[in-house]
């Protein structure tokens, strides 16, 4: 029989407050497990059946921090069963809770959009060259940049058709919650094209330049150009450049080489030969634009085949790889765009042989 006094204490108990205690907000591996950060690189339609889905378009590979290399995914980008869909369910089984979590959906072509007419066209270079994802609670959460076209869906997770035919490139980081105003400053100079968001009232005042962004916002003055470290939850650090439509420059050339001090090889979108960017041979640091790429056991490809944003540094001894968002074009001055970096030599090990030829001077 207990006693007065212990009946008390346990009335007590029972009456505290249940407090759910929910996981952290981060990247998702192959197995739906917590990973600090992540790279994809989806491949082109390619015939070769070297790996699973990649007639269909919807291959690739994957590495992350835990990995030495990079493996093809069994399982391709139209299931739900890999790191992507992982990553993006924690939006959707949470964006409805908009007291707890912030979140920006962004995507020069639009996942909501189906339309690709002149207008369309026209309102799409008044925004940034930009492709993302960024989602927090107030214990952290992640960003996915790729160059995904109209990807991912606000509602639910579909992979986007108009992505299978050409290469893309995916980067997935976990940050604590700090870091979330360092990435609301780079959207602000990038000024993203913006079809779901989200700002929690409890985040407002600590991240001012997100709400700016979120109110139609975006970097008009100088400076031009934004260049943020950050480091992610478990501590590997990240470079951040960020380019508003007044920077008037590639990005690459001015921005990217200049500050990492090291010569680039970049692999992006180039079809009209007469946008693309002249070299500067001239330079300390000199840019190249890719020709072939080969990715693994996979068919080699051009890089008219690959729509991916990706850059590596051509010295062993400063080991940079980055993934971003704009072209090197010169239609691309007039857009804000990014890119982020991290110096990694294992990482820069597994994208260096996939940098077939290059031009040059």
């Amino acid at each position: 029989m207990l006693n007065s006094a212990a009946c008390i204490y346990f009335l007590a108990l029972f009456a505290l407050p249940i407090i759910i205690v929910s996981a952290k907000i981060g990247c998702k591996d192959q197995n739906n497990n917590d990973v600090d950060w992540y790279v994809g690189y989806k491949m082109p339609q390619i015939n070769d059946n070297s790996i699973p889905g990649i007639g269909e378009g919807a291959a690739f590979y994957y590495m992350d921090v835990n990995m030495d290399s990079f493996v093809p995914s069994s399982n391709d980008l139209f299931g739900n069963q890999q790191a992507i869909a992982y990553t993006l369910q924690q939006y959707y089984d949470n964006k409805a809770l908009k007291s707890d979590f912030s979140y920006v959906l962004y995507n020069d072509e639009e996942a909501v959009n189906d339309n690709d007419n002149d207008e369309d066209e026209a309102r799409k270079i008044l925004y940034g060259h930009t492709k993302g994802v960024v989602f927090f609670g107030k214990s952290g959460g992640f960003w996915l940049i790729h160059s995904l076209p109209k990807f991912p869906s606000p509602d639910a997770y579909v992979f986007a058709t108009n992505a299978k035919k050409n290469g893309q490139s995916i980067l997935c980081i976990t940050f604590e919650y700090d870091e979330l105003t360092k990435i609301g400053t780079q959207l602000y100079y990038n000024h993203p094209p913006i079809y779901a968001s989200n700002l929690a009232p409890s985040m407002e005042s600590e991240n001012p330049d997100l709400a700016k962004v979120l109110s139609k916002q975006y970097k008009i003055s100088s400076p031009f150009s934004s260049t943020l470290n950050l480091q992610s939850r478990g501590g590997q650090k990240f470079i951040s450049f960020a380019k508003t439509a007044n920077f008037s420059l590639d990005l690459y050339n001015s921005l990217v080489a200049p500050t990492l001090q090291v010569p680039l090889y970049v692999e992006t979108w180039r079809q009209n030969s007469s946008n693309t960017i002249p070299l500067d041979c001239k330079a300390k640091y000199l840019v190249l634009d890719a020709i072939t790429m080969k990715v693994g056991k996979t068919t080699e490809f051009k890089h008219t085949k690959d729509h991916s944003k990706l850059v590596i540094s051509t010295n062993p001894n400063k080991p940079f790889i980055c993934i971003g968002d704009i072209n090197r074009m010169q239609s691309q001055y007039k857009r804000g765009g990014g890119a982020v970096c991290i110096e990694l030599k294992k990482l820069w090990d597994n994208y260096w042989p996939m940098f077939l030829t290059h031009n040059s001077c």
